[in-house]
C-alpha cells in the first residue's frame, strides 16, 4: 500500500520544499498527526485499487484540509528521505502553494556552508496536465537568502548520491498517482480529481 502511495513521491519532492512569510513556526511532534496522513494514504490506496478493479476513472473528488496534507507529506517524508525533519504547508486559491522544510543536513558529504538543520521555504504554482503535476516557484529560500532551484537541485543531488538513490527536481513534472487525474488547490483544501 504504501510503496503504491510512494510514487507520489515525485509530487512531492516538488510541492513540499519551503514557506514564505505566512508560515513561522514549524512543527516538529507529527505523531497526533498520523491519523490525517493516513486519511490521505488509505484514500489513495482506495483510488488505486478502484482504478485497478475497474480500469477507469469514477468521476468524483476528494477534498482534504490543508493540516490533513501536511501531516501527509510530513510522515511520507520522514518515512523515506531522512533530510526532512519537519514540513508544514499552506494552501492558497489558484493553485498557489507556501512550505516550509526543516533539514537535516547531518552526516552528508556537504560542502562546509551548509548547517547541520537548515530552513527551507517556498511560494509556488501547482501546474496539472495530462496525469503529471508540477511545481514553478515564485520565490525559494534556504535560511533568509532568496535561492534560484538550481542550488536545490544541487543539494538533491548531493543527498541523492550520498543515499544512492535518484535524485527528482524541483521543476520537474512527476505522475500523479495511479487512480488520480487530477489536483487542484483552493484556499486550505487539496481537491483530488479520481
Amino acid at each position: 500500500m504504501l510503496r503504491r502511495v510512494l510514487k507520489i513521491k515525485i509530487f512531492l519532492t516538488l510541492l513540499f520544499l519551503g514557506l514564505s512569510a505566512g508560515l513561522t513556526q514549524v512543527k516538529t511532534d507529527f505523531t497526533s498527526d498520523l491519523d490525517n496522513a493516513l486519511k490521505i494514504i488509505n484514500f489513495l490506496d482506495y483510488v488505486a485499487r478502484i482504478r485497478e478493479e475497474t480500469g477507469r476513472s469514477q468521476d468524483k473528488i476528494a477534498e482534504f484540509e490543508e493540516n490533513e496534507v501536511s501531516a501527509f507529506f510530513q510522515y511520507l517524508f520522514t518515512e523515506q528521505v531522512p533530510t526532512v525533519k519537519a514540513l508544514e504547508l499552506k494552501l492558497f486559491p489558484k493553485e498557489k502553494i507556501e512550505g516550509h522544510l526543516l533539514l537535516n543536513l547531518n552526516g552528508y558529504n556537504l560542502p562546509s556552508y551548509f548547517k547541520d538543520e537548515v530552513n527551507l521555504y517556498f511560494s509556488a504554482r501547482a501546474e496539472c496536465l495530462n496525469r503529471k503535476i508540477r511545481l514553478v516557484f515564485n520565490s525559494l529560500y534556504l535560511e533568509t537568502q532568496r535561492i534560484e532551484p538550481k542550488i536545490i537541485d544541487y543539494l538533491i543531488d548531493l543527498i541523492a548520491d550520498s543515499l544512492k538513490i535518484e535524485a527528482h527536481h524541483l521543476e520537474d513534472w512527476y505522475d500523479l498517482p495511479s487512480g488520480v487525474e487530477k489536483i487542484s488547490i483552493s484556499q486550505g483544501k487539496l481537491r483530488i480529481y479520481y
